[in-house]
């Protein structure tokens, strides 16, 4: 007896019992099965349903959807680049603000997110720059604006951080004060 059979008919026969339970009729017309299919799977006592799980040949058969399956995992791995950006932008200091305007987070979602990264926030107003450290992240931060490869502005604000290291909701705050002299 072929194991792989066996597992994919219990399988399927568990998933199309339990939606016939729920009252689910559609998704089990969806796993490909007919009205009729339904209401002689519904209607067998359990010894027969028990040997329809144990077959020895396969009566469900498995076909993978590729382009579906291309889709999904360019979601997951876009999902995945998505949540590195997203602790990347925390554990260089990013305020709630900025992670809400870029990855529409609730400040208590922020607020969970830097306590599993074990980041400790800072109370009060953030550190000045120098007069000097202000004009180095104003140069800088035009050369990466006009630069090739750097994918969008926040991203370009991390390096600054990142090589003039200060937190990521300084740098937005003085580009911010820059580019709108305020």
């Amino acid at each position: 007896m072929n194991l792989s059979f066996n597992v994919l008919n219990q399988a399927m026969l568990t998933q199309v019992l339990h939606e016939v339970r729920l009252g689910n009729l559609q998704r089990c017309k969806a796993l490909g099965l007919g009205e009729e299919d339904i209401y002689l799977l519904q209607s067998l006592p359990p010894t027969t349903l028990s040997r329809l799980a144990h077959a020895t040949v396969p009566w469900v058969e498995v076909k993978i959807d590729s382009p579906v399956l291309h889709r999904l995992i360019d979601q997951a791995e876009r999902d995945e680049q998505n949540e590195r950006l997203i602790n990347r932008a925390l554990k260089l200091g990013a305020s709630s603000t900025i992670m809400y305007q870029y990855f529409g987070l609730a400040h208590s979602e922020t607020a969970l997110r830097r306590r599993l990264l074990k980041i400790e926030t800072r109370r009060g107003r953030p550190q000045n720059l120098s007069e000097e450290q202000e004009h180095a992240l104003w140069q800088r931060w035009c050369q990466l604006r006009d630069q090739e490869g750097v994918e969008n502005q926040l991203d370009a604000m991390m390096m600054l951080a990142e090589e003039q290291q200060i937190s990521l909701a300084i740098v937005w705050q003085q580009i911010d004060h820059y580019s709108n002299g305020t």
